[in-house]
């Protein structure tokens, strides 16, 4: 059953008041991301104007003028600049709170207010190592690493070895689903059903790190503290638990790997490049990956397609430099 919308009163609702009551309500919905997303936005925008007990009536908030040098803000920190797309988070997480303080077709909703500052998400640079890069993680020793730092570049291993399997996901996984040599469990994200079989390396992996699971937890491997129970806390432990293993991880691949920036993002976009520049057609990867559909696996794959025209394109001349097109249908075509 869906829980009534926080009751709106245009022109006079504080900023933090009614985002902390949406919040409330988002937290009873399930809507966990949501919710994190609207209270960090609160806090950023409480620190831009001055501090977390100023008044912030909606009506002075939500103006082109405002929203526009909060993003100026944002971009120009003079301790942490932000990127593109976290300054896209923050201002999309405040359209979502206008729109509902303000629903289109309302009067006085303006649709043209957040027109000129960026709500969309930005084409990443590619997020994935080359062939090479990954093949130098999955062989390195780890003698010079710590104890954190090994599990960490473990779990990347093993991210990789299962098809690019999300964190979210590896963190979630539960004792059942290890089922002889087959991973069997749900997306987190879709609820997509997902049947990976492992190779002996990646068996290796999960039943080694496995080995630190307490007896009593539920879960696969030690990441989430199973005795949380609450909704919103386990939420939060998720976010906790995956800062710190995408900090660790970068301490970790930086000895290997000096100047390449991992994330946990880097081993399922790995998995998927290299999957497609071995000729692997999208329907397969976006299937091996568990995507909702091809488009989302096609944003993955966007930066790299000018790559692979362009080595499409060496091979060719190669070829023809070195006369492998005699007797070839380009011999009959030309």
């Amino acid at each position: 059953m869906k829980t009534k919308d926080v009751e709106t009163d245009v022109g006079s609702t504080d900023l933090a008041s009614y985002i902390l009551a949406v919040t409330e309500q988002l937290k009873r919905e399930r809507k966990f991301a949501a919710a994190h997303g609207y209270v960090s936005a609160l806090h950023s925008f409480q620190d831009f104007a001055g501090g977390r007990g100023i008044p912030l009536p909606m009506d002075e908030v939500f103006t082109p003028m405002r929203l526009k040098a909060y993003e100026e803000w944002l971009m120009q920190k003079k301790k942490r600049p932000l990127k593109m797309n976290s300054v896209t988070s923050y201002m999309s997480s405040l359209r979502a709170v206008y729109n509902r303080w303000m629903p289109v077709g309302t009067p006085g909703h303006n649709p043209q207010l957040f027109a000129g500052v960026h709500t969309r998400v930005v084409s990443q640079t590619k997020r994935a190592l080359r062939g090479w890069q990954m093949e130098k993680l999955l062989r390195a020793e780890n003698d010079d690493l710590t104890r954190e730092e090994r599990r960490a570049l473990a779990y990347f291993r093993l991210m990789f070895l299962c098809r690019g399997i999300p964190f979210i996901d590896l963190a979630h996984l539960r004792r059942q689903d290890l089922q002889g040599e087959y991973l069997v469990y749900l997306r987190h994200k879709t609820q997509k059903p997902m049947r990976v079989k492992l190779s002996p390396e990646a068996l290796r992996l999960l039943r080694g790190l496995g080995q630190k699971t307490t007896p009593s937890s539920l879960y696969l491997l030690p990441i989430l503290d199973a005795e949380i129970q609450d909704g919103w806390e386990q939420y939060l432990s998720y976010q906790i638990a995956l800062r710190n293993f995408n900090r660790t991880l970068k301490q970790a691949v930086k000895r290997m790997l000096p100047g390449v920036p991992v994330s946990s993002y880097t081993a399922r976009h790995t998995w998927a490049t290299l999957a497609y520049h071995m000729g692997q057609s999208i329907g397969i990867i976006s299937q091996s990956l568990g995507h909702s559909s091809i488009r989302v696996t096609e944003t993955y794959l966007k930066p790299f397609e000018n790559e692979r025209i362009d080595e499409v394109n060496r091979q060719l001349i190669a070829a023809v430099k070195k006369g492998k097109w005699k007797g070839s249908m380009l011999y009959s075509i030309l």
